[in-house]
């Protein structure tokens, strides 16, 4: 990707699009009936966190807040279906362990920006937890 358009993306999504990046240049080495089911799977949660993460990024308040638990779930989930890929012998551990570490940065990230919207939520005399 080009520089101008990276300084455009914020930094969880830089990091998402690496670990997607490299997912999608290990997914052509998964043997087909994994690639089609669980390969298939994981794409598309992919997808769905980086939708996740747009809809927090242009949202505020408490869609902000639901959207980033629900981009931790997904994530989370991401990371499961990974390791189970590695468990079916479908990726080498060096794969496995590299996207894991990413996908477990991603998830701090999330996590902490969950936690600093809450605290802005609570702030505000509306809003009832």
């Amino acid at each position: 990707m080009e520089n101008k358009y990276k300084q455009k993306l914020s930094q969880i999504t830089i990091k998402i699009l690496s670990a997607y990046t490299y997912w999608n240049n290990i997914m052509r080495h998964i043997p087909k009936m994994r690639r089609y089911s669980i390969g298939v799977k994981i794409d598309i949660g992919f997808s769905d966190l980086i939708e996740l993460v747009s809809t927090a990024q242009f949202s505020t308040g408490i869609l902000r807040k639901e959207s980033l638990a629900r981009a931790i779930i997904k994530n989370d989930v991401l990371k499961f279906l990974l390791f189970a890929l590695h468990e079916l012998h479908g990726i080498e551990i060096k794969h496995f362990l590299t996207i894991s570490t990413q996908l477990e940065e991603i998830g701090s990230m999330l996590y902490g920006w969950k936690q600093q919207t809450t605290k802005q939520l609570e702030k505000l005399p509306e809003y009832k937890t």
